[in-house]
């Protein structure tokens, strides 16, 4: 199953605005299991350019559209927050990968 990563950057002096709204959202809007499975809910770092937080789920066979409108209707209630930037990736698993090639996994 593949992958939805989320990466969050923003500087320390909006901190609280941002942790304040993750916990609004998380209330407003709580992880949809059926969709995914939280393998990271937020894991995060902080270093001289500010705070990163990374986020990953695993996404549930045959629900990645709507695992991936989810989570764009999710971040989208941090777009207001000014200074803070976000990435949202889907990644494949090696298996789904190496589909439609000449390699498989070692078994």
């Amino acid at each position: 199953m593949p992958y939805i990563i989320v990466q969050i950057w923003y500087p320390t002096d909006i901190a609280t605005e941002v942790t304040e709204k993750f916990f609004e959202v998380v209330k407003e809007m709580p992880f949809d299991r059926s969709l995914a499975k939280e393998t990271i809910q937020v894991a995060s770092n902080t270093n001289k350019n500010g705070i990163e937080v990374l986020s990953i789920a695993e996404v549930k066979q045959g629900k990645l559209e709507e695992a991936w409108a989810w989570g764009r209707k999710r971040m989208g209630y941090f777009q207001g927050i000014k200074g803070l930037e976000y990435d949202m990736r889907l990644w494949s698993t090696l298996a789904e990968a190496l589909e439609g090639t000449d390699y498989s996994l070692p078994e």
